[in-house]
């Protein structure tokens, strides 16, 4: 086959998954969506699901026995259980999700919808609480009549809500850490987060709290070492480069640092970030919002190891140089980005943080052979001298360049 005709084939079997993605989407949103109406029982709701779908709810609540059932007995079942498991559904909650449980059964069992994404609706169908439908045309939540009514909703539970806020801060500060780090495994987490509690975390009830937090809100992606942010494109190399810098401890940020790290959209915009985003907007025709999503974009570049020159290969299909001194002046401004922007490989630092000598660090660009300073003994560091974060590597190739 001639390299055209496999191209043409490659195009023709990627537009082929991605229709079938379309379509499988679109199917997924009329489920979503179908008509339903309101008061609705549990019972008459969990009906209008499928067997494997009904399959789902009776695994999430760890329901045993019940596998070989066929749908309308499972679907009995489950009717009679989820109203008598309501404290220990919403115990695996955050406050987000708890609030929205509460904000529909206070308002008699539906709400109009949200925005809200399929993932979130799943988790809530696979607790067998929250329903999604259409009702005289609009998007609704619904709460069945049985939960809508149970003695548990009638007033605060104090321990629950106490639980729920905790379930809170351990997925935020477990995001915001990985906004951070980028990858760390289960020991090194679990090693982090109890720096920030007083009280030591059981692993085991953390951890179910954190699984559920990535299917809710898809910042985290797990495997079995551990977990990353969603950003993070190759685990295992970050892992790598971490151990490389055995001498370098995790950056120590404060627990109101990761909490407002952990939450969702976050970016750390700092002078530097915002010097980079008035310098696009100064110099090229773009809204101040565009130039602050290309900056956001260079941030997790730089987090993935990326090179300057890739970087500017990125600049350059976004942007319009109109010269070589175009080319060069967004250089400089890259590499000062790049050199303040803190790395998952180094744990969480800016490569200037890893050397005293601001001056020279911001004026370092590749090929320069100014030399920088160990911030820790104060000698100067030439750029084939192993590099001060204890990578193991030259300092041309790492933190320099």
């Amino acid at each position: 086959m001639t390299d055209i005709k496999l191209e043409k084939a490659i195009n023709r079997m990627l537009h082929g998954l991605q229709e079938t993605k379309q379509r499988l989407q679109h199917q997924q949103e009329l489920r979503n969506w179908s008509e339903i109406s309101i008061p609705i029982s549990l019972k008459d709701v969990l009906m209008r699901f499928s067997k494997e779908d009904l399959s789902k709810i009776r695994q999430r609540l760890e329901i045993s026995g019940a596998s070989q059932l066929k749908k309308g007995d499972l679907a009995d079942l489950l009717s009679a259980k989820i109203p008598a498991m309501l404290e220990q559904i919403c115990r695996n909650m955050d406050f987000e999700q708890y609030s929205l449980v509460k904000e529909i059964v206070r308002k008699g069992g539906s709400i109009a919808s949200p925005m809200i994404e399929s993932r979130q609706i799943s988790f809530f169908r696979e607790y067998g609480i929250i329903f999604t439908g259409t009702y005289k045309g609009e998007k609704i939540l619904v709460v069945p009549e049985e939960i809508v009514n149970s003695p548990f909703f009638q007033e605060d539970d104090e321990q629950v809500l106490s639980v729920c806020r905790r379930n809170s801060e351990w997925i935020k500060l477990t995001q915001g850490l990985l906004y951070y780090y980028g990858t760390v495994d289960i020991d090194e987490l679990d090693n982090l987060l109890n720096r920030y509690f007083e009280v030591p975390i059981r692993l085991a009830d953390y951890l179910k709290i954190i699984r559920q937090a990535s299917s809710y809100y898809g910042i985290i992606s797990n495997d079995s070492k551990g977990y990353s942010h969603k950003r993070v494109n190759n685990p295992d190399k970050v892992t790598q480069e971490q151990q490389k810098r055995q001498k370098l401890e995790f950056y120590p940020f404060s627990k109101d640092q990761l909490i407002k790290a952990g939450e969702p959209g976050y970016v750390e915009r700092n002078d530097i970030y915002n010097q980079f985003v008035q310098f696009l907007t100064r110099n090229y025709e773009i809204p101040r919002k565009k130039a602050d999503e290309i900056v956001e974009e260079c941030v997790f570049m730089t987090n993935n190891d990326v090179c300057p020159n890739q970087v500017m290969q990125f600049l350059s299909k976004t942007l319009e140089f109109a010269n070589i001194d175009d080319v060069r002046d967004c250089m400089d401004q890259a590499v000062i980005f790049m050199n303040n922007t803190r790395r998952w490989i180094l744990k969480g630092y800016a490569p200037l943080e890893l050397s005293s000598n601001k001056q020279q660090s911001l004026g370092t660009v590749p090929g320069q052979k100014e030399n920088v300073v160990d911030f820790n003994t104060r000698r100067k560091i030439g750029r084939n001298d192993p590099c001060s974060c204890g990578s193991g590597k030259k300092f041309k190739v790492c933190c320099g360049r």
